[in-house]
């Protein structure tokens, strides 16, 4: 569930938003399946507000899991993002790390892993186009009556869990995540919703998750921009 999140994305989403655009009627020929993969993404990312990601220079939240009613994780985290530095409180600890370089003490590393986790359930929409992504287009299913268009990630030596893999259902009409499954491992799925989106500085970020008996909630979200 650990992927990487950096600044330099979004520049390079941009990058291939300019480039790709307009390319599936060049000859007249249908797309490929990479290429309905990578216009499905590109409207996730550009629903989610993906332009307006570089004009960022801080994100604050805190990422509460409960179990039922018992609480089971409250990190807060301030997230700068031109140093490219988290602080993370994580009960008595304030921990501050960099976030572009290995961590090196136990602490560092606990504030590394809270940081990447809880930044993915906040910003996958706009990391789809990250380096070492794989973008696959299942085609519709059906989740509660309402039928999505399913876009498949897979990672190759990114992130600190490669071998995690996804299923985001996309809303046809609005293009922004409403489900996913979490796929640690073939034998496992966890599906959880993505829901109470907010607009915040030109983003579009789904600020709760339902997962079984969990819910996955960001709170105080605060985001600066240039």
């Amino acid at each position: 569930m650990k992927r990487t999140t950096t600044i330099s994305m979004a520049a390079a989403m941009l990058m291939i938003l300019a480039i790709s655009s307009g390319c599936y009627t060049v000859n007249n020929k249908p797309p490929t399946d990479a290429q309905r993969a990578d216009q499905l993404a590109r409207s996730v990312a550009m629903a989610s507000g993906v332009n307006n990601w570089p004009r960022a220079t801080s994100l604050a939240f805190t990422f509460v899991v409960h179990d039922g009613p018992d609480l089971k994780v409250s990190r807060q985290h301030v997230w700068n993002v031109k140093d490219r530095t988290d602080t993370v409180i994580m009960g008595d600890k304030t921990i501050t790390v960099k976030v572009d370089q290995p961590p090196t003490s136990d602490d560092d590393k606990k504030a590394f892993r809270a940081w990447t986790n809880d930044s993915y359930w906040l910003l996958a929409p706009l990391k789809l186009f990250d380096m070492g992504v794989t973008r696959e287009a299942l085609g519709r299913r059906e989740v509660a009556g309402k039928t999505y268009e399913v876009l498949q990630l897979s990672f190759k030596g990114v992130g600190m869990t490669p071998g995690d893999r996804y299923n985001m259902y996309i809303d046809p009409f609005t293009s922004l995540v409403a489900y996913w499954d979490y796929m640690p491992s073939s034998e496992m799925t966890m599906q959880a919703t993505w829901e109470q989106y907010r607009h915040v500085e030109g983003l579009n970020l789904a600020t709760f998750h339902q997962m079984g008996t969990k819910t996955i909630a960001i709170q105080n979200l605060s985001i600066a921009s240039e």
